[in-house]
Protein backbone atom coordinates (compact mmCIF):
# COMPACT_ATOMS: atom_id res chain seq x y z
CA UNK A 1 0.00 0.00 0.00
CA UNK A 2 1.42 3.38 -0.87
CA UNK A 3 1.69 5.24 2.43
CA UNK A 4 2.74 8.86 0.73
CA UNK A 5 0.94 11.37 1.30
CA UNK A 6 -0.89 12.64 -1.40
CA UNK A 7 -0.98 16.26 -2.52
CA UNK A 8 -3.45 17.99 -5.42
CA UNK A 9 -2.07 21.55 -6.34
CA UNK A 10 -4.03 23.56 -8.75
CA UNK A 11 -2.58 26.06 -11.23
CA UNK A 12 0.90 24.45 -12.16
CA UNK A 13 1.97 26.04 -15.33
CA UNK A 14 5.35 26.01 -16.70
CA UNK A 15 8.05 27.81 -14.61
CA UNK A 16 5.33 29.10 -11.98
CA UNK A 17 4.81 29.14 -7.99
CA UNK A 18 2.52 25.87 -8.92
CA UNK A 19 4.66 23.99 -10.88
CA UNK A 20 7.64 24.37 -8.45
CA UNK A 21 5.52 23.65 -5.28
CA UNK A 22 4.87 20.67 -7.18
CA UNK A 23 8.20 19.43 -7.80
CA UNK A 24 9.53 19.85 -4.25
CA UNK A 25 6.43 18.39 -2.85
CA UNK A 26 7.81 15.12 -4.91
CA UNK A 27 11.46 15.58 -3.40
CA UNK A 28 9.77 15.43 -0.15
CA UNK A 29 7.96 12.07 -0.91
CA UNK A 30 4.70 13.11 -1.62
CA UNK A 31 2.22 11.51 -4.59
CA UNK A 32 1.29 14.76 -6.85
CA UNK A 33 -1.07 15.68 -9.03
CA UNK A 34 -0.64 18.74 -10.78
CA UNK A 35 -4.18 20.72 -12.42
CA UNK A 36 -3.65 22.96 -15.46
CA UNK A 37 -6.92 24.12 -17.19
CA UNK A 38 -4.65 22.67 -20.43
CA UNK A 39 -3.08 19.41 -18.76
CA UNK A 40 -0.75 19.57 -22.24
CA UNK A 41 1.25 22.66 -20.92
CA UNK A 42 2.20 20.41 -17.56
CA UNK A 43 3.31 17.35 -19.48
CA UNK A 44 6.91 17.93 -18.59
CA UNK A 45 5.87 17.29 -14.92
CA UNK A 46 4.93 13.55 -15.64
CA UNK A 47 8.94 12.72 -15.71
CA UNK A 48 9.37 13.92 -12.32
CA UNK A 49 6.79 10.84 -11.43
CA UNK A 50 3.55 13.83 -11.09
CA UNK A 51 0.12 13.06 -12.60
CA UNK A 52 -1.55 15.92 -15.06
CA UNK A 53 -5.01 16.74 -14.10
CA UNK A 54 -7.20 18.72 -15.93
CA UNK A 55 -9.12 21.24 -13.82
CA UNK A 56 -10.19 24.96 -14.21
CA UNK A 57 -11.13 26.43 -10.62
CA UNK A 58 -13.86 28.22 -12.34
CA UNK A 59 -15.72 25.71 -13.23
CA UNK A 60 -17.62 23.77 -10.64
CA UNK A 61 -17.87 20.70 -12.64
CA UNK A 62 -14.42 20.46 -13.59
CA UNK A 63 -13.56 20.89 -10.02
CA UNK A 64 -16.26 18.35 -9.08
CA UNK A 65 -14.61 15.68 -11.35
CA UNK A 66 -10.55 16.59 -10.76
CA UNK A 67 -11.86 16.01 -6.78
CA UNK A 68 -12.84 12.50 -7.26
CA UNK A 69 -10.41 11.47 -10.11
CA UNK A 70 -8.04 11.78 -7.62
CA UNK A 71 -9.54 10.76 -4.89
CA UNK A 72 -10.35 7.54 -6.84
CA UNK A 73 -6.95 7.37 -8.23
CA UNK A 74 -4.82 7.70 -4.73
CA UNK A 75 -7.78 7.00 -2.31
CA UNK A 76 -7.72 10.56 -0.35
CA UNK A 77 -5.99 14.25 -0.65
CA UNK A 78 -4.18 14.91 2.11
CA UNK A 79 -2.35 18.43 1.38
CA UNK A 80 -4.62 20.82 -1.17
CA UNK A 81 -2.60 23.53 -2.18
CA UNK A 82 -5.16 26.20 -4.21
CA UNK A 83 -2.07 28.36 -6.35
CA UNK A 84 -4.25 29.15 -8.63
CA UNK A 85 -4.61 32.60 -9.70
CA UNK A 86 -4.82 35.88 -11.92
CA UNK A 87 -3.52 39.39 -11.75
CA UNK A 88 -5.74 42.76 -12.90
CA UNK A 89 -3.37 45.69 -12.97
CA UNK A 90 -4.37 49.48 -13.76
CA UNK A 91 -6.41 52.22 -11.85
CA UNK A 92 -9.24 50.75 -9.91
CA UNK A 93 -12.02 52.97 -11.51
CA UNK A 94 -11.05 51.82 -14.87
CA UNK A 95 -10.37 48.08 -14.52
CA UNK A 96 -13.54 46.46 -16.78
CA UNK A 97 -15.80 44.41 -14.05
CA UNK A 98 -15.79 41.73 -16.80
CA UNK A 99 -11.96 41.29 -15.86
CA UNK A 100 -12.73 41.69 -11.92
CA UNK A 101 -15.36 39.67 -11.84
CA UNK A 102 -12.89 36.79 -13.67
CA UNK A 103 -9.47 37.40 -11.57
CA UNK A 104 -12.32 37.33 -8.21
CA UNK A 105 -13.87 34.33 -9.27
CA UNK A 106 -10.46 32.51 -9.98
CA UNK A 107 -8.58 33.64 -6.95
CA UNK A 108 -11.83 33.75 -4.43
CA UNK A 109 -13.89 31.68 -5.31
CA UNK A 110 -11.90 28.86 -6.73
CA UNK A 111 -10.24 28.24 -4.02
CA UNK A 112 -13.64 27.76 -2.03
CA UNK A 113 -14.75 25.54 -4.88
CA UNK A 114 -11.98 23.34 -4.72
CA UNK A 115 -11.96 23.14 -1.17
CA UNK A 116 -15.47 22.48 -0.90
CA UNK A 117 -15.07 19.77 -2.91
CA UNK A 118 -12.00 18.25 -1.12
CA UNK A 119 -13.07 19.14 2.58
CA UNK A 120 -15.73 16.49 3.00
CA UNK A 121 -13.42 13.49 3.20
CA UNK A 122 -10.78 15.43 4.96
CA UNK A 123 -13.25 15.80 7.49
CA UNK A 124 -14.48 12.63 7.57
CA UNK A 125 -10.80 11.32 8.17
CA UNK A 126 -9.97 13.77 10.68
CA UNK A 127 -6.77 14.74 9.19
CA UNK A 128 -5.69 17.15 6.31
CA UNK A 129 -4.08 20.31 4.90
CA UNK A 130 -5.58 23.22 2.96
CA UNK A 131 -2.89 25.62 1.62
CA UNK A 132 -4.31 28.80 -0.21
CA UNK A 133 -1.79 30.87 -2.08
CA UNK A 134 -2.33 34.93 -1.15
CA UNK A 135 -0.12 37.51 -1.50
CA UNK A 136 1.71 40.32 0.39
CA UNK A 137 -0.64 42.64 -1.44
CA UNK A 138 -3.12 41.41 0.82
CA UNK A 139 -1.74 42.96 3.32
CA UNK A 140 -0.93 46.69 1.96
CA UNK A 141 -2.29 47.26 -1.55
CA UNK A 142 0.13 49.33 -3.74
CA UNK A 143 -1.33 51.84 -6.38
CA UNK A 144 -2.55 50.12 -9.68
CA UNK A 145 -3.37 46.52 -8.64
CA UNK A 146 -6.00 46.97 -6.02
CA UNK A 147 -8.55 44.78 -7.89
CA UNK A 148 -5.78 42.03 -7.43
CA UNK A 149 -4.67 42.96 -3.52
CA UNK A 150 -8.35 43.66 -2.70
CA UNK A 151 -8.93 39.45 -4.24
CA UNK A 152 -5.50 38.06 -1.81
CA UNK A 153 -6.97 40.27 1.25
CA UNK A 154 -10.48 38.69 0.66
CA UNK A 155 -8.27 34.89 0.08
CA UNK A 156 -6.42 35.53 3.36
CA UNK A 157 -9.97 36.33 5.50
CA UNK A 158 -12.06 33.53 3.83
CA UNK A 159 -8.62 31.25 5.18
CA UNK A 160 -8.77 32.37 8.70
CA UNK A 161 -12.62 31.48 8.82
CA UNK A 162 -11.96 28.33 7.17
CA UNK A 163 -9.22 28.00 9.52
CA UNK A 164 -11.57 27.97 12.52
CA UNK A 165 -14.14 26.08 11.04
CA UNK A 166 -12.03 23.07 10.04
CA UNK A 167 -10.18 22.76 13.34
CA UNK A 168 -12.47 21.01 15.28
CA UNK A 169 -11.90 18.29 12.80
CA UNK A 170 -8.12 18.58 12.56
CA UNK A 171 -8.14 19.74 9.02
CA UNK A 172 -5.64 22.61 8.81
CA UNK A 173 -5.50 25.82 7.10
CA UNK A 174 -2.36 27.74 6.15
CA UNK A 175 -1.82 30.91 4.16
CA UNK A 176 1.15 31.09 1.96
CA UNK A 177 1.98 34.95 1.43
CA UNK A 178 4.57 35.12 -1.41
CA UNK A 179 6.10 38.55 -1.79
CA UNK A 180 7.98 39.24 -5.24
CA UNK A 181 8.26 35.71 -6.88
CA UNK A 182 9.76 35.16 -10.15
CA UNK A 183 6.89 33.68 -11.86
CA UNK A 184 4.84 34.25 -14.84
CA UNK A 185 2.14 35.61 -13.34
CA UNK A 186 2.77 39.60 -14.63
CA UNK A 187 2.88 38.30 -18.23
CA UNK A 188 -0.47 39.19 -19.48
CA UNK A 189 -0.17 42.62 -18.56
CA UNK A 190 3.24 43.93 -19.03
CA UNK A 191 2.06 46.19 -22.00
CA UNK A 192 -1.08 47.22 -20.14
CA UNK A 193 -3.16 49.66 -21.39
CA UNK A 194 -5.40 52.12 -20.70
CA UNK A 195 -8.68 53.55 -21.91
CA UNK A 196 -8.42 56.39 -24.47
CA UNK A 197 -8.30 59.97 -22.82
CA UNK A 198 -7.65 57.92 -19.42
CA UNK A 199 -6.27 60.99 -17.08
CA UNK A 200 -4.05 58.33 -15.35
CA UNK A 201 -2.40 57.88 -18.64
CA UNK A 202 0.61 60.60 -16.96
CA UNK A 203 1.03 57.25 -14.96
CA UNK A 204 1.03 54.38 -17.75
CA UNK A 205 4.94 54.00 -17.18
CA UNK A 206 4.37 53.35 -13.54
CA UNK A 207 1.54 51.45 -13.89
CA UNK A 208 3.53 49.13 -15.96
CA UNK A 209 6.34 49.14 -13.99
CA UNK A 210 4.04 48.19 -10.87
CA UNK A 211 2.59 45.21 -12.91
CA UNK A 212 6.31 43.53 -13.46
CA UNK A 213 7.79 44.37 -10.36
CA UNK A 214 7.50 41.23 -8.87
CA UNK A 215 9.86 39.86 -11.96
CA UNK A 216 12.34 42.25 -11.69
CA UNK A 217 16.11 41.09 -10.84
CA UNK A 218 15.28 41.62 -7.02
CA UNK A 219 12.50 38.88 -7.15
CA UNK A 220 13.12 35.78 -5.27
CA UNK A 221 13.35 32.54 -8.05
CA UNK A 222 10.64 30.38 -7.94
CA UNK A 223 12.42 27.35 -6.77
CA UNK A 224 14.16 28.98 -3.71
CA UNK A 225 10.65 29.55 -2.57
CA UNK A 226 9.24 26.26 -2.79
CA UNK A 227 12.35 24.73 -1.09
CA UNK A 228 11.42 27.09 1.97
CA UNK A 229 7.44 26.63 2.03
CA UNK A 230 6.97 23.10 1.44
CA UNK A 231 8.36 22.09 4.69
CA UNK A 232 6.33 24.34 6.35
CA UNK A 233 2.98 23.19 4.79
CA UNK A 234 4.07 19.81 5.42
CA UNK A 235 4.43 20.26 8.85
CA UNK A 236 2.02 18.41 11.44
CA UNK A 237 0.57 22.11 12.41
CA UNK A 238 1.20 24.08 9.97
CA UNK A 239 1.67 27.82 10.57
CA UNK A 240 -1.92 29.68 9.85
CA UNK A 241 0.27 32.43 7.86
CA UNK A 242 3.62 31.89 6.01
CA UNK A 243 5.41 34.85 4.46
CA UNK A 244 8.52 34.09 1.77
CA UNK A 245 10.46 36.28 -0.52
CA UNK A 246 11.70 39.81 -1.28
CA UNK A 247 9.54 42.33 -0.07
CA UNK A 248 7.42 40.09 2.23
CA UNK A 249 8.13 41.59 4.92
CA UNK A 250 8.42 44.83 4.28
CA UNK A 251 5.00 44.30 2.84
CA UNK A 252 3.22 42.88 6.26
CA UNK A 253 4.99 45.99 7.99
CA UNK A 254 3.08 48.62 5.62
CA UNK A 255 -0.12 47.25 6.93
CA UNK A 256 0.77 48.68 10.57
CA UNK A 257 1.83 51.48 9.42
CA UNK A 258 -0.56 54.83 9.34
CA UNK A 259 -2.26 55.01 6.10
CA UNK A 260 -1.42 58.73 5.53
CA UNK A 261 2.32 57.74 6.29
CA UNK A 262 1.74 54.75 3.65
CA UNK A 263 -0.05 57.38 1.05
CA UNK A 264 2.79 59.77 1.09
CA UNK A 265 5.49 56.70 0.51
CA UNK A 266 3.85 54.90 -2.15
CA UNK A 267 3.32 58.42 -4.17
CA UNK A 268 6.98 58.23 -3.72
CA UNK A 269 7.24 54.71 -5.12
CA UNK A 270 4.67 54.01 -7.28
CA UNK A 271 4.07 57.30 -9.63
CA UNK A 272 1.00 58.87 -8.17
CA UNK A 273 2.76 61.81 -6.73
CA UNK A 274 4.05 62.70 -10.13
CA UNK A 275 0.72 62.01 -11.22
CA UNK A 276 -0.77 65.07 -8.95
CA UNK A 277 2.19 66.98 -9.75
CA UNK A 278 1.29 66.77 -13.08
CA UNK A 279 -2.06 67.26 -12.68
CA UNK A 280 -1.94 70.50 -10.70
CA UNK A 281 1.00 71.83 -13.96
CA UNK A 282 -2.31 71.37 -16.14
CA UNK A 283 -4.33 73.36 -13.91
CA UNK A 284 -2.07 75.82 -13.26
CA UNK A 285 -1.48 76.44 -16.80
CA UNK A 286 -4.92 76.21 -17.96
CA UNK A 287 -5.56 78.68 -15.17
CA UNK A 288 -2.97 81.15 -16.46
CA UNK A 289 -4.33 80.71 -20.00
CA UNK A 290 -7.85 81.60 -19.16
CA UNK A 291 -7.00 84.63 -17.13
CA UNK A 292 -4.42 86.13 -19.91
CA UNK A 293 -7.88 85.40 -22.41
CA UNK A 294 -10.33 87.51 -20.12
CA UNK A 295 -9.15 90.57 -18.09
CA UNK A 296 -13.26 90.71 -16.28
CA UNK A 297 -13.30 87.43 -15.16
CA UNK A 298 -9.84 87.68 -13.44
CA UNK A 299 -10.39 90.91 -11.40
CA UNK A 300 -10.59 89.94 -7.71
CA UNK A 301 -13.17 90.68 -5.70
CA UNK A 302 -12.32 92.81 -2.95
CA UNK A 303 -10.05 95.06 -5.23
CA UNK A 304 -10.90 95.27 -8.92
CA UNK A 305 -7.42 94.39 -9.56
CA UNK A 306 -6.17 91.22 -11.52
CA UNK A 307 -5.30 87.90 -10.05
CA UNK A 308 -1.64 88.23 -10.47
CA UNK A 309 -1.28 91.74 -8.91
CA UNK A 310 -4.08 90.29 -6.19
CA UNK A 311 -2.00 88.03 -4.39
CA UNK A 312 -0.70 89.89 -1.79
CA UNK A 313 -3.99 92.73 -1.81
CA UNK A 314 -6.64 89.46 -2.20
CA UNK A 315 -4.86 86.61 -0.30
CA UNK A 316 -7.98 84.54 -0.60
CA UNK A 317 -7.69 84.39 -4.14
CA UNK A 318 -3.86 83.72 -4.09
CA UNK A 319 -2.86 80.79 -5.34
CA UNK A 320 0.45 80.94 -3.60
CA UNK A 321 -1.60 80.92 -0.51
CA UNK A 322 -3.59 77.79 -1.84
CA UNK A 323 -0.50 76.10 -2.72
CA UNK A 324 1.36 76.73 0.73
CA UNK A 325 -1.93 75.97 2.96
CA UNK A 326 -2.32 72.38 1.06
CA UNK A 327 1.89 71.95 0.80
CA UNK A 328 1.65 72.15 4.51
CA UNK A 329 -1.48 69.87 5.07
CA UNK A 330 0.48 67.22 3.08
CA UNK A 331 3.11 67.34 4.91
CA UNK A 332 0.93 67.18 8.54
CA UNK A 333 -0.70 64.49 6.97
CA UNK A 334 2.57 62.28 6.11
CA UNK A 335 4.29 62.61 9.28
CA UNK A 336 0.99 62.38 11.68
Amino acid sequence: MDRRRVALVTGCSEGGIGHFLALELVAHGCRVYASARDPARIRGLAEHGIAAVQLDVADDASVRAAVSHVERDAGRIDVLVNNAGCMCVGPVVETPLAAARAMLDTNVLGAARVAAAAAPAMIARRSGTIVNIGSSSGYAATPWVGLYAASKAALHSMSDAMRAELAPFGVHVAVVAPGAIRSHIADANRDVGLPAGSPFEPALAAIRARAVLSQTGRSTPTARFARAVVPQILAARPAPYIAYGNYALASWLLYYIPPRIRDWLFARRFGTGALARHVAASASASASASASTSTSASACPATGCSVAASSFACPLASPLLWSALAAALAAAYAFS
